[in-house]
């Protein structure tokens, strides 16, 4: 069984804003695309299926709650960054198909080391054969 390449959706301002994740899922041989606000990323999960969507909080059209929504039922795990003095927290939105408003946030280095579970979960699954949904175990 081949490992599966994570496919990751980055939602930022720009693509500076971003640039350290964007290395660091580089390193970790991530598929990343990327999109500027949250009603773009609806029309990317509308279209593909992604394991991954990370985002900034409180975009120029925030529609945060929305993507959220529309994220539900699927296998696709959705986590903001906060904007915080000394950097940004990482709040979970969906996770196994879940609505998880309201979850703990994790500080920078607590999110990496679940940005690094997740993707070990995501390269052990078997490659998708189609569709949008899989079955997840995060």
């Amino acid at each position: 069984m081949a490992a599966e390449t994570p496919k990751i959706l980055l939602i930022a301002a720009s693509p500076m804003s971003a640039s350290f994740l964007t290395e660091r899922l580089k390193e970790w041989a991530c598929e990343i695309h990327f999109a500027s606000s949250c009603k773009e990323a609806k029309t990317f999960v509308s279209h593909h299926r992604f394991d991954l969507v990370l985002g900034e909080f409180g975009l120029r059209d925030d529609s945060s709650s929305s993507l959220a929504a529309s994220l539900v039922g699927s296998s696709t795990t959705l986590v903001y960054s906060y904007p915080v003095e000394t950097g940004c927290w990482w709040l979970p939105a969906v996770k196994d198909g879940q609505l998880c408003w309201g979850s703990l946030a994790m500080r920078p280095s607590e999110f990496i080391g679940f940005l690094n579970n997740v993707l070990k979960d995501i390269r052990s699954r078997q490659p998708a054969t189609s569709g949008k949904s899989r079955a997840a175990s995060y």
